[in-house]
């Protein structure tokens, strides 16, 4: 009996010791004990709901995982601006055609000269502001070659006051012909070889040299252009009126040599303008005195005369003069400075010149005895050439004027026609001044 009295107590005391310990737990924030439910047949005496249960402790504590690394958000490529598309320079050669004004661009079509060595003279000086003469050129009266300096100190001079009239701010060209022999204006410290001599040396280097310095020179002194080389050939040079101022006749020699001279004058900077199309070596006649005729047909001009000239337009000459010479098999009507056919036709369809086209002096006799100057400055415009050519005599060089600015405005010569003409004249320029449009 009291065996099973003290086993009553021990029971309510371990019951009341378990009971404590719970609420000890939840006071100090401890772990909460777990007490064992009595279970009977219809299910759980007690339940532990009430209390929170304790989490099992995982099986492995997994390793830190790193932040990924920020991928940077790329910047946008920008797009590029493309480059504007360069504007070739005949486009901007004839938009700025289209602002000028007809007597300017009429100015652009002659070449005339003057008397005077030291300063441009009056009656000159007046036509160059009267109608804006774009060119002028120099013969052997305005070149004083006996000075002590051959010339060069005065022509510098020269030149300046020249480019003083100027009326327009587009560059002069400024001329003269330096051929060597019996044509060289200067005198030269160490003597220019005759274009005869040239030929019979066959040196193409030697020729080049010698008008590279004369170009040279010729552009210090403001001279930028030089009707040169002759390309004439003849069977018998010593029989034609220019003599010792052709090349050779052989045509291959004249080709090879005549295109040493054109390289030459361009890398010695000036202009290079080769004379007489298609050739004046055919006749005796002089075309200053008279009008010579040649009785040869295209054919033949093609395998004897035209070879030289061939070759130069080949090599890049800037310019090529044309002769006042009859070629009635080829053109009956008009002599060659005049015809649409030598001109249009031949030089520059059949060779495919795109270069400045020059007249002969319109002084001469050759052109002056078969028609007007106002005529002839007309058709020769129409017949597809740029350029007139006109010495020292300021009345012809009126009448050739009134006669184009008389064309140009009644429609005789189109705008058009006009305008090709100026702007091949200017693409010129553009080779040896810094000029631009």
């Amino acid at each position: 009996m009291w065996y099973s009295n003290i086993m009553k107590k021990l029971c309510i005391l371990f019951c009341l010791l378990l009971l404590l310990v719970g609420c000890g737990g939840r006071e100090t924030g401890g772990p909460i004990a777990y007490i064992p439910t009595e279970t009977s047949a219809s299910g759980p005496i007690v339940s532990n709901t009430d209390a929170p249960q304790a989490t099992a402790a995982p099986l492995f504590t997994p390793e830190p995982t790193e932040a990924p690394t920020p991928v940077p958000t790329p910047t946008p490529t920008p797009t590029p601006t493309p480059e504007p598309t360069p504007v070739p320079v005949e486009v901007k050669l004839r938009q700025y055609v289209a602002t000028m004004t007809d007597r300017e661009k009429i100015g652009q079509l002659v070449m005339f000269g003057f008397s005077g060595t030291n300063a441009v003279s009056d009656e000159f000086a007046r036509i160059m502001a009267d109608y804006a003469v774009g060119n002028v050129i120099l013969y052997g009266p305005n070149i004083s070659r006996y000075d002590k300096d051959g010339g060069f100190d005065r022509c510098a001079k020269l030149t300046e006051d020249i480019r003083a009239h100027n009326a327009t701010d587009i560059p002069l060209l400024i001329s003269t012909d330096v051929e060597g022999g019996s044509v060289t204006r200067f005198r030269w410290r160490t003597k220019i070889q005759s274009a005869n001599i040239l030929g019979i040396n066959d040196d193409p280097e030697t020729a080049q040299l010698q008008f590279e310095r004369i170009a040279t020179a010729m552009a210090d002194v403001g001279i930028n252009t030089d009707l040169a080389p002759v390309l004439d050939v003849a069977k018998s040079p010593s029989r034609t009126f220019l003599g010792d101022r052709i090349l050779s006749s052989d045509e291959e020699v004249a080709a090879r040599i005549g295109c040493a001279c054109i390289e030459g004058l361009q890398t010695g900077g000036c202009l290079s303008i080769a004379k007489h199309f298609p050739g004046h070596g055919a006749t005796n006649a002089d075309s200053h005195n008279t009008t010579p005729v040649v009785k040869k047909t295209q054919e033949e001009l093609e395998a004897y005369e035209l070879v030289p000239f061939e070759r130069a337009v080949a090599a890049g000459v800037d310019g090529v003069m044309v002769a006042h010479i009859l070629y009635p098999e080829i053109d009956p009507d008009f002599i060659a400075s005049q015809s649409g056919i030598i001109i249009d036709g031949i030089l520059r369809g059949e060779m495919g010149f795109t270069g400045l086209v020059m007249a002969d002096d319109f002084r001469m006799n050759g052109l002056r005895s078969r028609t007007s100057l106002e005529e002839a400055a007309v058709r020769f415009i129409l017949a597809g050439g740029d350029m007139i050519l006109c010495g020292a005599n300021h009345s012809y060089q009126r009448s050739i004027l009134k006669g184009l600015t008389a064309a140009v405005a009644d429609g005789t010569i189109p705008q058009e026609r006009l305008d090709e003409s100026v702007v091949r004249i200017l693409a010129a320029k553009m080779k040896i001044t810094d000029w631009a449009p």
